[in-house]
């Protein structure tokens, strides 16, 4: 007789009852009278008749087993059928009762409703009852000014390590593998993210008492803590949360926030990495000439975003907010071409009942107290922060003939009144093959790189900044042919704030070959452009500073670099 060899098993929340996760009534259902271990529901669809028997389904058989006589027959032509088992299990010794819900079959969860399930379940028991160092395959995903998601197999099982995961930056979704010694008589192999799919050991017998044994072990293993004192603890750093009850919360305080125009924590950035190409952003779209042309700016704003003419704000959702389009101008063509949903863009930082979370294309993440007081001292024991008198203060940034406030300006300014500052901001150039890439928005002649970004509340993510100077620092470093676009470009400016500088002087601190470059000599500034009388790291948003962590730890720790961060304030128009 064939056993069954697979099931799925969901955790179902804290005081909820069968009628709160069991779809379409209990009446639809058949009753398993409680006993002292359990008791339970059960719903079976046949989904047709042929020539395939209940001989042939491991867990009909299983099922059956609980009856005097079997209940449940199936006969079926190149159809399957599926089932749900609800259980509660009932707690021993003054403990609570438990629910978990066991499926069948494809689609055997259709008839439970996933807002009651407890969503990081499979993953916490996974990575509890896993063997580190036989992990097959994993998800992940990290949180940067680009956002990614990667899947990692492996053909035999491996550790963490062997996957080539950066801890520090990747977060872990789903995991699979086999079990530490101490479950292999319960569990062979599993696959957890909300719900687990567990694989039995070969030649065990599995029975409804069997089941209820296997809940009472998953549930301990669910609320252990074994996984933080291995490398899985970077799942807690920033979780990913999929939890809909808890999203929904959070977008209904973000949606709230948008509609009375507090952006003190919202504002908007790229989902991905854009090469700068001179175009701007718009709101709304042109199709034709003949259009009129619409408000344009070289920054995302979410003020700009919820002052478009007919945006309603009142009772507004994450529905509404996806339905926003964001669109790139073409000033050479006079179009709009669409680039992304609004939400794609929100980056925001929510507190919920005590916990923190970010929005970040698209995805909501806990922030553990960990990763803040990591965030914290790390800058703590960095002093990051210089004051260069080669990079003016207060310049007004303004552009009367667009009508914008552009960092641009103040990067001219800066080149203008120094002589060993030469200005690259509109230098595009080879990286990887490809071009129009800006290295650096200015060179200083002691091989400060220099990248300039314009922060105030509500515009677009400064985060950007620091993944912008990670990758082009590295280019600079190990792309020959980015060095000698560098070189081309200084060799053939004809701006006139470049006319009177020492251009040999400039080349000399971009070598040919690799060999000739130390890195230890150069030095990554993020220069910061803000509008209040004084200005901080500790102004900036979690994330930023996170972003800024990592970047900083690329440069110095993976590469040679020095790092710096300035701040200076500038003067804004109209």
């Amino acid at each position: 007789m064939s056993e069954i060899k697979r099931i799925t098993l969901y955790k179902i929340k804290a005081n909820k009852g069968f009628e709160d996760f069991l779809k379409g009534g209990l009446t639809t259902y058949d009753h398993v009278e409680p006993n002292e271990e359990f008791e339970g529901y059960i719903k079976y669809d046949p989904a047709g008749g042929g020539e395939r028997t209940e001989n042939q389904i491991p867990w009909l058989q299983f099922l059956n087993s609980g009856f005097p006589e079997k209940k449940y027959t199936y006969q079926a032509f190149n159809k399957f059928p599926r089932a749900l088992m609800a259980l509660r299990v009932i707690g021993k010794e003054g403990a609570e009762d438990v629910f978990y819900v066991a499926t069948f079959g494809q689609h055997g969860d259709s008839s439970l409703d996933k807002e009651q399930i407890v969503y990081d379940f499979g993953i916490k028991v996974g990575m509890n009852i896993c063997d580190a160092e036989k992990l097959r395959r994993i998800q992940t995903a990290a949180h940067e000014a680009v956002s990614r998601q990667t899947e990692r197999q492996a053909s035999t099982g491996t550790s963490l390590g062997v996957f080539g995961i950066n801890t520090d930056t990747e977060f872990l979704r789903t995991i699979s593998g086999s079990v530490k010694k101490e479950y292999l008589t319960v569990v062979d192999a599993f696959r957890g993210k909300d719900s687990i799919q567990i694989k039995f050991p070969k030649d065990q017998k599995v029975t409804w008492s069997h089941l209820v044994l296997l809940c009472r072990k998953l549930e301990e293993r669910y609320w252990s803590d074994d996984y933080t004192k291995t490398d899985l603890k970077v799942y807690d750093i920033l979780r990913h949360e999929s939890d809909p009850v808890v999203i929904a919360e959070l977008n209904k305080k973000l949606c709230a926030a948008i509609a009375a125009k507090d952006f003190a924590c919202i504002h908007l950035a790229p989902p991905e990495f854009r090469i700068s190409d001179g175009n701007s952003f718009a709101y709304e779209e042109k199709n034709s000439p003949e259009d009129v042309t619409p408000p344009t700016s070289d920054d995302l704003r979410i003020a700009d975003l919820v002052s478009v003419k007919r945006r309603r704000l009142k009772n507004l959702d994450e529905h509404r907010i996806k339905g926003w389009k964001i669109f790139e101008y073409n000033p050479d063509l006079d179009r709009t071409f669409p680039l992304w949903d609004a939400y794609r863009c929100i980056v925001a930082e929510i507190d919920l009942h005590g916990r923190a979370f970010v929005l970040s294309s698209g995805q909501w993440r806990e922030v553990s107290e960990e990763l803040k007081q990591l965030v914290d001292e790390y800058f703590q024991n960095h002093d990051l922060v210089q004051d260069p008198d080669y990079l003016p203060h207060d310049v007004n940034i303004y552009n009367a003939a667009r009508k914008e406030n552009r960092e641009e300006l103040f990067n001219q300014r800066a080149a203008e009144v120094c002589a060993e500052l030469y200005l690259l901001d509109k230098a595009k150039l080879e990286i990887a093959g490809q071009r129009r890439y800006e290295v650096c928005d200015l060179l200083h002649a002691n091989r400060s790189i220099i990248h300039v970004k314009r922060y105030s509340s509500g515009a677009a993510s400064i985060s950007h900044l620091f993944t912008q100077g990670k990758f082009y620092a590295h280019a600079f470093s190990t792309d020959a042919a980015c060095r000698t676009g560098m070189v081309n470009w200084i060799n053939g400016d004809t701006d006139p704030t470049s006319e009177a500088k020492d251009k040999s002087a400039f080349i000399a601190l971009i070598p040919e070959k690799k060999t000739d470059l130390d890195e230890k000599r150069y030095t990554v500034i993020f220069c910061i452009l803000h509008d209040g009388q004084e200005f901080s790291l500790d102004q900036l948003p979690f994330m930023s500073r996170y972003e800024l962590m990592l970047s900083h730890r690329f440069l110095t720790d993976d590469r040679s670099f020095a790092v710096g961060v300035v701040f200076r304030r500038v003067l804004l128009g109209p």
